[in-house]
């Protein structure tokens, strides 16, 4: 399978407007918690602080996961898998004298074991983990923001898996069927370009008005490299074509939080149709996605029910899957005295096109229409710098295949801000 799993890294989406810049430091709180309080390394003496004040941010994170198969899948075996990332975001007004201007660079290692294997699900339990141990460069641009930041120009390598498609209250789950939609993720000719393999591009964004906003992508068609689907490099060729990709978000007045999307996506270039009829030019799909906050608790903005729905169409004469949906709520503030922690419940699921189950039944192959996965999971904040997130997953119809038993997992993430 054509699979790069990513991961919803905050970064990507909020960079440029990351930096607390210095005349906004001067004006601050004596009192207020020093900026880095929350990191295990805090502030480096000084110098996190100093950077910061001159419109550099530098974070870090390390994620590990552990599951388990309970029952059935593809085996009993367990995994472990680590991410660890890093970002830097300069503002470069503030570092430079340059108005508007961001820079973003974001790299990171990853190694471990695939808990899809175990599974045997096109679902992956988890996301962290890569075809083999990596150490990459996953984003590396520059934006220039115009018209008083309703504008913006970006350039370089770019996930789309940042801005585009993105759910906030999706990103508690494990599971990457809460991620960029799978009929999505899946496509391309080695996939498109989201975390954690990035190609060259530009985006731009334009908010009309402070409910809208407006985005579209042009990336490289295939990011890394067809021979070598890991590694990192430049090629913009006629047979690659590009990926365009464009999102409209309403954001409804009147409420805390609350957002409503809709994106279509497309390739240029050809690709070899399933039912064996020769190549089509080009293909492409539409998502649509809702989310917000359902419920306030006890008084307070950040806490209460929040739910989210989303679902995507694909291609089918070229692409496995044509649908895909997921829905989910999160509870965050559960218990007392617990602010931080977030209980979530959801249900992902993918379905095979009518090509691909027809091909299936010409080779005489017993497939079913689709996996669903549901996911229970709790996030705790042990610690201001490290959470601790188990999770319980339960697979129905594991990669559609009749002859693997539905799979039950059983994962932990320990999670760590340096």
């Amino acid at each position: 399978m054509n699979r790069q799993k990513r991961r919803y890294s905050r970064w990507g989406a909020a960079a440029a407007c990351l930096i607390t810049t210095a005349d906004a430091a001067a004006g601050a709180d004596p009192e207020a918690e020093p900026e880095f309080e929350d990191t295990l390394t805090r502030d480096w003496d000084g110098a996190r602080t100093a950077l910061l004040d001159r419109g550099v941010h530098v974070e870090a994170e390390n994620m590990t996961d552990v599951f388990a198969s309970i029952r059935g899948g593809a085996s009993d075996e367990s995994s472990v898998s680590n991410l660890f990332e890093v970002a830097v975001t300069a503002e470069l007004e503030t570092l430079a004298g340059l108005p508007g201007g961001t820079f973003f660079l974001h790299g990171f290692g990853a190694h471990g074991d695939d808990p899809a294997e175990a599974a045997g699900t096109i679902h992956a339990p988890g996301d962290l983990a890569e075809d083999e141990p990596v150490w990459r460069v996953a984003e590396a641009w520059y934006e220039q923001s115009l018209l008083d930041d309703r504008a913006g120009l970006l350039v370089g390598f770019y996930a789309a898996d940042s801005e585009f498609d993105v759910r906030e209250t999706a990103d508690l789950f494990l599971n990457d069927g809460f991620d960029t939609g799978l009929e999505l993720g899946e496509t391309g000719r080695n996939a498109d370009s989201i975390f954690a393999l990035s190609g060259l591009g530009l985006r731009g964004r334009f908010e009309p008005s402070d409910d809208y906003t407006i985005s579209i992508a042009i990336i490289e068609g295939v990011p890394g490299d067809l021979d070598d689907p890991t590694a990192f490099r430049i090629e913009l060729t006629d047979g690659e074509g590009v990926f365009m990709i464009a999102e409209a978000e309403w954001r409804p007045p009147g409420f805390d939080f609350a957002r409503v999307g809709v994106g279509a996506w497309r390739y240029t270039t050809e690709f070899q149709r399933l039912d064996g009829a020769g190549e089509q030019n080009g293909t492409g799909g539409a998502y649509f996605f809702a989310e917000g906050m359902l419920i306030n608790g006890r008084g307070h903005e950040a806490q209460g029910l929040s739910g989210f729905v989303r679902i995507g169409r694909a291609d089918q004469a070229v692409n496995r899957f044509d649908m895909h949906a997921a829905a989910g709520l999160t509870y965050t503030g559960l218990w007392p005295g617990r602010a931080e922690d977030q209980f979530g419940v959801g249900v992902s699921s993918v379905a095979n096109g009518d090509d691909f189950m027809a091909v299936a039944a010409n080779e005489g192959e017993a497939i079913e229409r689709r996996e669903t996965i549901l996911e229970v999971t709790y996030l705790a904040q042990v610690l201001p710098w490290l959470t601790i997130q188990p999770s319980l997953q339960y697979a129905i119809n594991p990669e559609t295949d009749p002859e693997i038993e539905n799979h039950l997992a059983a994962g932990l993430r320990f999670g760590v801000e340096f």
